[in-house]
């Protein structure tokens, strides 16, 4: 960037320029969406595309994803209830075994109570032996016992005796269900929990997606503008760190890194509602790459055609400031010092704040490039194709972002 008095021609279509580059602008940051054609145009630029499709393939995992989630959980729910089902037949089946269990001690105490009565009377308890061992009968009343006991019970010792057992395997079986369904229950709940997990991770990429793609037309749309000097940021200083550190570039830094200066370029930038990235990307043209930027100066401010050396900043941010307040002069007509987020720079416009100001709102070339489409050819450089560098370097790194 050069000083000189004199005074480039005027490009008839920046006031237009202007207007539809602050009409796209919202008050937040993104560009409205324009209607019709203009719309058409924005959604069919490249970027706008890749993110639809971004945006498509998300939403359809996310959905697929709920799908499986749901039925997971219902069969896992299903899986609890038959679990719940088999219990309550376990416990229902131990209480017949309970009542078996007593019905059976009544009647062997009927049966002992017909062996004293038997006894007395005279009888034989043989074929009792084994429920009633242990009493000293003679044998022949023994046998007259057993023959009475056997006639009225036997039948029905039998069968709760096979009642009892059917029981007992009734258990067997629904405990070995019941071991099975907990394994599996247990898989499901895993499922599950991955899969919940999943979900939100995949509601996180189509929030991304959603985000990227409404970039997407940001930059579409300022694109279509001629690339306004002002207004948001479309990359954060990680997204534009990443492009740089990708490109192989050597800078040569005091003090500072290029990670810093990113920040810096959108803190200053947002101040005074400058594009940051775009700026960051006018001092990698600048700069090449960081790797030749003395006294701080990554804008070439001061240099010209004939210059020995430019202008020299003592930190990194003032001279970033320097070079944000000079884009805000050649991009904004009506641009004033007292509106400024920061005091116009002694380094730059002059050490005397009253000249400061009157330097800054003076500015022979005010308003003249409100795009970066109309940068070079005198606006801020000679290069006539220094417009197209700088927009080179922006898109890539906005190429670089939406493919990473």
């Amino acid at each position: 960037m050069f000083r000189s008095s004199a005074r480039p021609a005027r490009p008839l279509a920046s006031a237009v320029v202007l207007a539809c580059a602050t009409a796209l602008l919202g008050s937040v940051g993104v560009p409205a969406r324009p209607a019709g054609a203009q719309q058409s145009l924005i959604d069919s630029d490249p970027g706008v595309v890749k993110a639809r499709a971004d945006l498509d393939a998300a939403e359809t995992a996310a959905h697929d994803a709920a799908a499986h989630l749901q039925q997971t959980t219902q069969e896992r729910d299903a899986v609890r209830t038959q679990i719940a089902d088999d219990q309550a037949r376990i416990d229902d089946a131990e209480r017949q075994r309970a009542d078996l269990a007593t019905q059976r001690a009544s009647v062997l105490a009927q049966l002992r109570a017909r062996q004293v009565a038997l006894y007395e009377a005279g009888g034989d308890r043989s074929g009792l032996s084994s429920l009633l061992a242990g009493h000293a009968l003679d044998a022949a009343r023994d046998r007259r016992l057993a023959d009475a006991a056997a006639r009225i019970d036997r039948a029905l010792a039998k069968k709760l005796e096979t009642t009892r057992q059917r029981l007992t395997d009734v258990q067997t079986s629904l405990r070995h269900e019941q071991s099975d369904l907990h394994g599996r229950q247990t898989t499901l709940d895993a499922l599950v929990q991955q899969l919940q997990a999943d979900q939100a991770t995949l509601a996180q990429k189509v929030a991304d997606t959603n985000a990227a793609l409404a970039r997407a037309r940001a930059v579409g749309a300022l694109r279509l503008a001629g690339q306004p000097v002002m207004g948001p940021a479309t990359l954060t200083a990680a997204q534009m760190v990443a492009w740089f550190d990708a490109q192989g570039y050597h800078p040569h830094l005091a003090g500072t890194t290029v990670g810093e200066l990113a920040q810096i370029y959108l803190q200053e930038c947002g101040d005074e509602n400058v594009r940051g990235d775009f700026a960051f990307a006018q001092a990698i043209v600048e700069t090449g790459g960081f790797s030749a930027a003395p006294g701080n100066n990554y804008s070439g401010l001061g240099w010209c055609d004939s210059c020995t050396r430019g202008t020299v900043f003592p930190t990194p941010r003032d001279g970033i400031r320097a070079q944000i307040q000079l884009l805000l002069d050649y991009a904004d007509v009506n641009a004033r010092a007292v509106d400024l987020h920061h005091p116009p720079s002694p380094y730059w416009w002059d050490p005397d704040p009253v000249l400061a100001a009157y330097y800054f709102d003076t500015f022979y070339a005010k308003g003249w490039a409100p795009t970066w489409s109309e940068m070079g050819h005198g606006n801020w450089a000679t290069d006539p194709s220094y417009a197209s560098k700088v927009i080179g370097v922006y898109e890539r790194m906005v190429a670089f972002t939406q493919s990473h």
